[in-house]
């Protein structure tokens, strides 16, 4: 949602108690990230999860967009994010995901998980993290 004093209730506002949930799965990024100056020499695949709780009753009923999380804008700004960015940890990595969601978006209460595909013989180190308003 790109206005969110469009009038009505906008997504994350009104009706107290009401928790909605939009998941946003595996958005690929390549990232400078690790703590090593050889881990840092050429960026490395990350994969985003984000789980955004807000009210999305008003969204539903009018199929309009101005009353709903825009998904698109929100992997934008999260691979711009992670992508413009330098971390030395996964975990800073995924504290910055949840500020920027948290600060841009109407919502309520986010989780992250980032993925690292950075071990031999491992699928990948995750970070999970949440925080509400």
């Amino acid at each position: 949602m790109r206005d969110a004093a469009a009038g009505g209730t906008a997504a994350g506002g009104a009706a107290a108690g009401r928790e909605d949930r939009l998941a946003l799965s595996d958005i690929l990024c390549m990232c400078q990230i690790g703590v090593t100056e050889e881990e840092r020499r050429e960026r490395q695949r990350l994969a985003v999860d984000l789980e955004l709780y807000a009210d999305l009753e008003e969204a539903g009923r009018s199929g309009d967009l101005r009353r709903a999380i825009d998904y698109r804008d929100v992997c934008e700004s999260v691979r711009g994010l992670l992508e413009a960015g330098s971390f030395h940890l996964v975990e800073a990595a995924a504290r910055g995901v949840l500020d920027l969601v948290l600060a841009r978006f109407p919502v309520r209460r986010a989780v992250v998980r980032v993925r690292k595909f950075v071990l031999p013989r491992v699928g990948h180190v995750e970070v999970q993290m949440e925080r509400s308003r």
